[in-house]
């Protein structure tokens, strides 16, 4: 009976052709893998250059916000000056009118203004801290 496949030679070039189809299987299929690692990498690193542009753009955003909050607090500290150069003209234009008042024998406006020169020191105080506190008796 002749078999053709069951002899030694046969068999070893079956098994010969049919590794070398695996091997070329596997190598075809790591090519597409590497193909597919490729396009990942690349749409990766796409990605990483617009994280990097977002990145620099909002650093920029914030080193504007930076720059404009200072100049705010540099305009409110301005404010603050003027402010407290307002009260101090406010305070010794009260006391002018009280030396008036006084001058002038109107001591009950003398009184009501006193009155309102130390309501005016009390708001300062409490508005802004004078660092001294009233003893309650």
């Amino acid at each position: 009976m002749f078999m053709p496949f069951h002899s030694p030679q046969s068999k070893f070039n079956f098994q010969s052709q049919s590794v070398s189809v695996s091997i070329l299987i596997e190598n075809l299929s790591m090519t597409k893998k590497e193909e597919v690692s490729k396009r990942k990498t690349k749409s990766l690193n796409a990605k990483f250059r617009g994280l990097k542009q977002n990145m620099g753009q909002i650093k920029e955003d914030q080193r504007c916000i930076r720059d404009e909050q200072r100049k705010i607090r540099g305009r409110l500290e301005d404010v603050r000056r003027q402010c407290d150069e307002v009260r101090l003209e406010n305070s010794a234009c009260v006391m002018f009118q009280i030396i008036k008042a006084r001058e002038d024998g109107d001591f009950d406006k003398a009184a009501l203004l006193c009155r309102f020169l130390n309501s005016m020191s009390d708001r300062t105080n409490h508005l802004f801290g004078s660092g001294k506190k009233k003893k309650v008796s």
